[in-house]
């Protein structure tokens, strides 16, 4: 594992999708921050990662009996995969205390989960797209579970070269109108380069933009480490 982890960002307005800022007596919007790392585990434990994500990754659809064996499905999401990818476990504890300083969450006794996550292809039609969630309302973040999600990261993986366009992760930033959280029209897409990790609250609102795969092959999907930093049980 490499010990150098890129630079974070920061934000700017000229990056933003939009600047549009409510006034006073209507809403004002908060802006999302988050934390960009690239390089986290270097080329060859990168490409073991994506090896075995995609073995584990057509071990679950085949299991659910969801095809066969060469087909691959347009989206999937395998969970808890954080004992199996020990590497990854250990690079995001390590940048925890730098992450929780710069996005300003703290979160005590961080534990760390996450699942691994395939788009082969998401359409661009609007009314066929997922639209746009936070993992703060996600099960298990809930009060009442003993657990609290409070940050978001998901570490991006393709193979070189990319055989894919789109998948974006597109962070929206916060509206909030008499005392109520919305999302705002002001957003940062975050590209999905191979070895890069971002990480950013768990209240804000995300969503992956279109993907396409011309060849429609397993290895030419984006592919991701979707997780969570959270107190309490995992």
């Amino acid at each position: 594992m490499t010990e150098s982890v890129g630079v974070a960002e920061s934000v700017t307005e000229a990056e933003r999708g939009s600047t549009s800022r409510g006034t006073a007596s209507t809403a004002v919007t908060l802006a999302t921050q988050i934390c960009r790392f690239d390089d986290v585990l270097g080329a060859a434990e990168a490409d073991r990662l994506l090896e075995e994500g995609c073995h584990a990754l057509m071990d679950e659809v085949r299991g659910r009996g969801a095809g066969a064996e060469a087909m691959v499905p347009p989206t999937w999401r395998c969970a808890d995969q954080a004992a199996r990818f020990p590497s990854l476990t250990a690079v995001v504890t390590r940048l925890a205390p730098m992450v929780m300083t710069m996005l300003g969450v703290p979160v005590v006794d961080p534990r760390v989960s996450f699942g691994f996550t395939m788009h082969n292809e998401l359409p661009p039609d609007a009314r066929r797209q997922d639209p746009p969630v936070r993992d703060s309302e996600a099960p298990g973040s809930e009060s009442g579970s003993g657990s609290t999600h409070r940050i978001s990261f998901i570490y991006h993986l393709h193979r070189r070269p990319r055989g894919f366009t789109g998948g974006q992760t597109r962070i929206y930033d916060t509206t909030v109108r008499e005392g109520h959280p919305g999302i705002a029209e002001s957003f940062r897409d975050v590209q999905p380069d191979h070895d890069s990790l971002v990480f950013f609250p768990s209240d804000a609102w995300y969503q992956v933009r279109p993907v396409a795969s011309p060849s429609a092959k397993l290895l030419d999907s984006r592919f991701a480490f979707h997780g969570r930093l959270g107190s309490g049980p995992r």
